[in-house]
């Protein structure tokens, strides 16, 4: 089964990074091939993208469906070919990146055919102690954030306005910039699913990597 894992670090705060990917149409055209999306409801979308594969250009329908959504951390989905038969899932992960892990490399990937798990070796376990630190920290001050903009609903312009200057200034504080990593594998079905893998596994990379640096360059742009 084709597949690929890459990795982006974003000079941007989780928070404003998941405010982005978490609403489709800020992301949607920067995938290969988009020709457009229509959101069924806040868990099923249907994607037509188009592509060439081989010789032949083909204009494929797929249905996503979101089977876990952890906000400000990891989204999960399955798709399901509407117009081929293939099937396959994904998922964005998400995780801030301050102090000493701000110096590691900004991008990274996964060959397509290649498991990511056994593609780097796991993280020592100082650093995934610091990590979760940095993550239920992170939980928090989202939390703080919302209370202080809530309680400033009431109140005149001049004290929301310190609000979300107080709150804007907390979350860069609070993180030098952001994870993303995207994982996406696909599996082609019916009689032609080998030759159809050996020709989209080539594919994919490029189409996983435009994404996630496609998001990177939107927010930090913004």
């Amino acid at each position: 089964m084709p597949q690929i894992q890459y990795t982006v670090q974003i000079a941007t705060p989780v928070e404003r990074v998941w405010a982005f990917v978490e609403h489709l149409p800020n992301w949607a055209p920067l995938m290969v091939g988009y020709q457009k999306v229509v959101e069924v409801n806040d868990r099923q979308s249907i994607w037509t993208l188009k592509g060439d594969v081989g010789m032949l250009t083909r204009e494929v329908d797929l249905q996503a469906d979101i089977t876990v959504w952890e906000p400000l951390k990891r989204v999960e989905f399955t798709l399901t070919g509407l117009t081929e038969k293939l099937s396959g899932s994904g998922s964005f992960t998400l995780e801030p990146v301050t102090g000493d892990d701000a110096g590691e490399a900004g991008e990274a990937g996964t060959p397509a055919g290649e498991s990511p798990a056994t593609a780097a070796p796991t993280a020592p376990e100082p650093r995934r102690k610091r990590r979760r630190l940095r993550e239920a920290f992170a939980r928090f001050q989202a939390r703080m954030m919302r209370r202080m903009m809530k309680r400033a609903e009431g109140a005149d312009e001049s004290v929301r306005a310190a609000a979300a200057t107080i709150a804007s200034a907390a979350a860069d504080r609070g993180g030098e910039g952001s994870r993303l990593t995207f994982e996406l594998q696909v599996q082609p079905g019916g009689p032609m699913a080998p030759m159809l893998e050996l020709l989209m596994a080539p594919m994919l990379e490029p189409a996983v990597s435009d994404l996630t640096t496609g998001i990177r360059a939107a927010l930090e742009a913004g």
